[in-house]
C-alpha cells in the first residue's frame, strides 16, 4: 500500500466510463480491493457523484488521506480537464487523482494478478444482452520492464438467449479468437456462464486454462493502479496516450557532461508536469534530448534564451517547466529567476514546443529501455550542482 510523509492512504477506483460510476476501494489493511456500494440514481451530474463518492471515503479515512484514479471512455485533453475540474468541485484535491483509459485499468488488474495468469494471452468477456464484448492482453517478456499490451475490443453479436443459437455462436466465435497462441486465463463479467445455458461455449472457454468471475474490473484495476505509484514498475503498458521517449537535458556536473533526465518514458502523457531550476553554464542556449525508449536515432532540440541579461557565470538561476499537450508534443517554459539580490529576476521567459517524429514499430528485440529511471533522474542533482 502507497504511502505518503509517513501515513498510509485509501485508494479509490472511480470507474465512470458510464453515466453513473462504480467505485472500489482498497484500505492497508484490505488484501484485495472490494466494492463501495453507493446509489446514484438521485444524483444530477458527474460533481453531485464525485461528493457522494468522497463523502462515504471519509468514513474510512481523511481527505488528504485519500488517492483515487479516475477511469474515463476517452482522454481527450477537454475530457480530462473536465472530469478532473468537477472532482476537485466535489472537494478531491487535484494532486492526489490520476486519471486512467479503460485498457489501461485493464492491464493493472491483470498485472495484479499471480504470474501464472498471464503467462499466455488473457482474454476479458463482458457479456450484454445480446452481443459480447472482447478484449485480449499480451505480456512481452523479452523487455526490462515486461511490455504489455491490450487489443482494441471486438463486439460479438450472439443473440438473447430466447432467440435461441447464442451458446453455439459464443462457441464458433471463441474458437476462431483462441487459435494460435495460448490463451492462459480468461475473465468473464456481467454473467455467471450458467452451466445449462452456455454448455459448448463453457467447455470451449473452460478447457485447459483458467477463468474467472470477474465484476468491477476497472475500478479494481484503477485501485491497484494508485497504489503501486510509489513502486518502480515491473511493467509498462504502451498505448496512444503513452510517451515513446525519455526527455532530458544536456548539462555538466563537475567536470562531465551528461545528460540530465526530465522525463520518463512510459508516463501518460496528460500526467506529466515537471520543473528543474538549473544553473546556466556559459552561452544562454538549451539543448533537450529525446532517447527513443524502443532504440534508435535520439532526437535534440536546441532552445535559444533571447535578450538573457549578462550575468558573470555561474550567477543565472532559471526555472525549467515541462508539460506534453499530447503524447508527441512537448511543451516547454523556460524563466529567469536571476541570482539573489546579486542579480535580480528579469521576469523574462521563453516558450518552445517540440514536434517528435513517429516512432518505428517495436521490433521484439528485447532491448533494456535506455537512460535512467524517474528514480535515477530524481536523484541525481537534487543538490541543484547541476548546469546547463
Amino acid at each position: 500500500m502507497r504511502m505518503m510523509n509517513g501515513r498510509e492512504l485509501l485508494v479509490a477506483g472511480i470507474d465512470f466510463r458510464m453515466e453513473y460510476p462504480q467505485v472500489c476501494y482498497q484500505s492497508a489493511r484490505m488484501k484485495e480491493p472490494e466494492l463501495l456500494p453507493l446509489g446514484f440514481k438521485d444524483q444530477e451530474g458527474r460533481t453531485a457523484c464525485f461528493l457522494k463518492i468522497l463523502s462515504a471515503l471519509k468514513r474510512f479515512a481523511k481527505k488528504e488521506d485519500i488517492c483515487a484514479a479516475i477511469v474515463l471512455p476517452d482522454l481527450e485533453e477537454e475530457s480530462i480537464l473536465k472530469a478532473t475540474q468537477e472532482a476537485c468541485e466535489a472537494g478531491f484535491i487535484r494532486e492526489q487523482l490520476l486519471v486512467l483509459s479503460e485498457a489501461e485499468s485493464l492491464v493493472h488488474f491483470v498485472m495484479h494478478q499471480s504470474n501464472d495468469i498471464w503467462q499466455n494471452r488473457v482474454c476479458l468477456m463482458e457479456f450484454g444482452a445480446d452481443e459480447v464484448r472482447v478484449q485480449m492482453l499480451a505480456v512481452s517478456r523479452r523487455t526490462t520492464p515486461m511490455l504489455v499490451q491490450v487489443t482494441e475490443p471486438e463486439y460479438w453479436y450472439v443473440g438473447n438467449m430466447l432467440d435461441g443459437g447464442r451458446d453455439e455462436r459464443l462457441a464458433q466465435m471463441t474458437e476462431t479468437c483462441f487459435k494460435g497462441t495460448p490463451v492462459s486465463a480468461v475473465f468473464l463479467a456481467g454473467t455467471d456462464f450458467d452451466a445449462r445455458e452456455y454448455k459448448k461455449s463453457r467447455e470451449l472457454i473452460c478447457s485447459h486454462r483458467r477463468v474467472f468471475l470477474a465484476e468491477q474490473v476497472y475500478a479494481r484495476g484503477a485501485c491497484m493502479a494508485v497504489g503501486m505509484q510509489s513502486a518502480k514498475p515491473a511493467y509498462l503498458f504502451l498505448n496512444e496516450q503513452t510517451l515513446l521517449y525519455n526527455m532530458g537535458i544536456r548539462c555538466r556536473r563537475g567536470s562531465q557532461e551528461q545528460i540530465h533526465m526530465l522525463v520518463s518514458a512510459g508516463e501518460n502523457w496528460y500526467d506529466v508536469q515537471e520543473w528543474r531550476e538549473m544553473i546556466l553554464l556559459g552561452e544562454p542556449m538549451l539543448e533537450f534530448v529525446f532517447q527513443p525508449m524502443m532504440g534508435g536515432k535520439e532526437l535534440c532540440f536546441g532552445m535559444q534564451l533571447t535578450d538573457l541579461p549578462v550575468r558573470p557565470e555561474r550567477t543565472t538561476r532559471l526555472l525549467i517547466e515541462i508539460h506534453f499537450s499530447g503524447p508527441r508534443q512537448c511543451e516547454v517554459k523556460v524563466s529567469d529567476l536571476g541570482f539573489g539580490e546579486l542579480y535580480p529576476a528579469s521576469d523574462l521567459y521563453w516558450m518552445e514546443s517540440f514536434s517528435l517524429e513517429e516512432e518505428e514499430e517495436y521490433d521484439g528485440t528485447g532491448d533494456d529501455l535506455p537512460g535512467q529511471t524517474r528514480g535515477d533522474a530524481a536523484a541525481g542533482g537534487a543538490d541543484g550542482t547541476w548546469t546547463v
